[in-house]
């Protein structure tokens, strides 16, 4: 699996955490990366809940990151 295409995937399941464990990224790039990802899928999430809806959809396969299919 390469590390770079998934870090929303990791960000759904573990948060930043994760994201930064899986590509050895510091925290302010693992969030750009997510929240560039976020933006090229067109999602605009608002504040605390908006991205913890987002990260709950992701999880539940609501919202699907094409690159896995």
């Amino acid at each position: 699996m390469d590390p770079v295409k998934h870090p929303l995937d990791w960000w759904a399941y573990g948060g930043y955490e994760e994201v930064m464990r899986n590509t050895g990224w510091n925290l302010a790039k693992a969030r750009r990366e997510v929240r560039k990802v976020i933006k090229a899928y067109g999602w605009n999430p608002i504040g605390h809940r908006g991205y913890q809806e987002l990260r709950q959809r992701i999880m539940d396969g609501e919202v699907l990151d094409n690159d896995l299919l």
